[in-house]
């Protein structure tokens, strides 16, 4: 069986920009159209495509996500990039920071098992189980769904508790 795909599900994150947003749709959407890489000397710049051609996308905006992002646009500092997460002094923030920083937080509330990819699988599984593999894998910006399916798309399996009761 072939390794999973690398996460870039940070680095995506990351380079989100207040410009690919349409928060005042019906259905509020989020574009995503490129990733931050490192340059050696040069540091972290956003390229304006991501790995993939499947990989940009559109996604519709779940009600609890848009009234988060408002809270965050309205204390948000202007930034040269437009970038929804800047850092104080308004750079690309670093993705292996962010993911440090995660693994601190996370450290204390015994969820080390919680990591980005937890969260693009949780999303894939909650996708599939309302529409399709099809419908999930459009999310993730994967061109297959047999990625979907194999990596992302958890399958149910019965609590050791309950095995043998009726």
């Amino acid at each position: 069986m072939p390794a999973p795909p690398p996460n870039r599900a940070v680095s995506e994150i990351l380079a989100l920009r207040w410009e690919d947003m349409d928060l005042a749709a019906a259905r509020p959407t989020q574009t995503i159209c490129g990733t931050l890489v490192f340059v050696k000397g040069q540091g972290f710049f956003r390229q304006p495509w991501t790995k993939s051609d499947a990989g940009w996308r559109m996604v519709v905006l779940p009600r609890f996500a848009v009234g988060m992002i408002m809270a965050r646009k309205l204390v948000a500092a202007d930034n040269p990039h437009d970038a929804i997460f800047a850092s104080r002094r308004g750079t690309w923030l670093s993705p292996n920071d962010v993911r440090r920083q995660w693994r601190e937080a996370r450290a204390d509330a015994d969820l080390a098992w919680v990591t980005p990819h937890t969260f693009r699988k949780t999303v894939a599984t909650l996708i599939k189980e309302e529409t399709d593999t099809k419908s999930a894998a459009a999310q993730l910006g994967h061109s297959s769904e047999e990625v979907t399916a194999t990596y992302y798309i958890g399958q149910a399996r019965p609590s050791p508790g309950r095995l043998g009761h009726p």
